[in-house]
């Protein structure tokens, strides 16, 4: 073996220990992970206004707490101006429920007698049926009962280290926005000489695609936010305000807004109208909303930055959320983007070189 090819070997091996020793790290310390991810993509999503900031003469510092601030208080007045409306909608929609809930019971009723399913048919005999149920199931049930509250005693502690690690976010977002650009060049000074121009070409690449994919999935989220809510308002659903801009928002994460649309939109149509005339409105107009998304929003807005197949998408996301749960499949696109520029990037690498030509070029020799 020659040295150049020695050379290459440990280089490729010693990548792949150093990726892997991350990727073990960051499975680890998933909590810390998870705080630090979200951070540092608060910072980066910052970093572009704080240079702003920095152009106009003010000091780094000002200007990650002006940016943070800026932030803080378009959210906080977003939701003086959406909470009371939801909770209008919530409080209208529990006045309405119990007759709902009977309405869905009858036609459950209904649907039983037409299968000949056996069904207590009225609410006496069903609370006999729970009764000799629940004397048979009592000894298992004292059982459940203690892990369920041993489970709450756990999960009120977990609360409370919940709470503590989203407070911690903003301080950790702050100081990485302070040092953003000390850590790139920092980073960027750590990278072996003969290498480190092709690398720093080849991260701005990647800057460029994820800035289109950030920016872009949030100014869309909004836009259907908008529009999901509008639409069922107009058919006259309930809930229609929270429906719809949870069912927006969460398109950030691909497929998760819609399949919530598509669960609950329908839900409440025939909880309300008890027809299917209504629950086809709703149906159409998601589809009209997602059309407007693939056609015209994502082509104009996104663009093809990102340019990975549905499939990918989908294993993405479930990969990133059995790792690392809500976090990872918000950033599962993302580091897909970023994993199939560094693939196109070693293939290209891999073409031109002698493993694959079979042959060595003069400053390989």
């Amino acid at each position: 073996m020659t040295p150049f090819a020695t050379k290459t070997l440990v280089r490729i091996g010693a990548g792949l220990c150093f990726t892997g020793l991350v990727v073990w790290l960051m499975y680890a310390l998933e909590s810390v992970t998870t705080i630090v991810m979200v951070s540092f993509f608060i910072a980066y999503i910052l970093n572009p206004l704080v240079r702003s900031l920095g152009r106009l003469r003010i000091n780094r510092t000002l200007a990650a707490v002006l940016s943070l601030m800026l932030v803080f208080t378009f959210f906080v007045g977003l939701l003086l101006i959406i909470i009371p409306a939801i909770a209008s909608e919530i409080s209208s929609f529990s006045r309405l429920a119990p007759k709902y809930v009977e309405m869905l019971q009858k036609v459950f009723y209904e649907i039983v007698a037409k299968l000949e399913i056996p069904f207590p048919q009225d609410s006496g005999e069903l609370s006999n049926l729970i009764l000799e149920r629940g004397k048979q199931l009592l000894p298992g049930l004292t059982k459940a009962t203690g892990q369920i509250l041993s489970s709450v005693f756990a999960s009120t502690i977990g609360i409370l280290t919940t709470f503590f690690q989203i407070m911690l976010i903003p301080i950790i977002a702050y100081y990485l926005l302070v040092s953003f650009e000390n850590i790139t060049s920092g980073a960027s000074e750590l990278l072996p000489l003969y290498t480190r121009n092709a690398v720093i070409v080849k991260f701005r690449e990647i800057d460029q695609v994820l800035a289109s994919f950030v920016r872009g999935q949030l100014t869309i989220a909004l836009i259907l936010a908008v529009l999901y809510s509008i639409g069922f308002m107009i058919i006259g659903i309930d809930l229609a305000l929270v429906i719809g801009i949870i069912s927006g928002l969460l398109f950030i994460v691909p497929y998760l807004g819609t399949m919530i649309a598509l669960i609950f939109g329908p839900a409440m149509a025939f909880a309300k109208f008890g027809d299917f005339y209504h629950v086809f409105y709703v149906l159409i107009w998601i589809g009209v909303v997602q059309g407007f998304e693939s056609y015209v929003l994502t082509p104009r807005i996104v663009g093809q930055a990102i340019g990975l197949h549905p499939v990918v998408y989908i294993l993405a996301l479930i990969i990133g959320g059995n790792l690392f749960g809500f976090v990872g499949m918000l950033v599962a696109i993302p580091v897909a983007a970023i994993s199939r520029v560094l693939l196109i990037t070693i293939l290209d690498e891999y073409k031109k070189s002698y493993l694959y030509h079979d042959k060595f070029g003069k400053d390989q020799i």
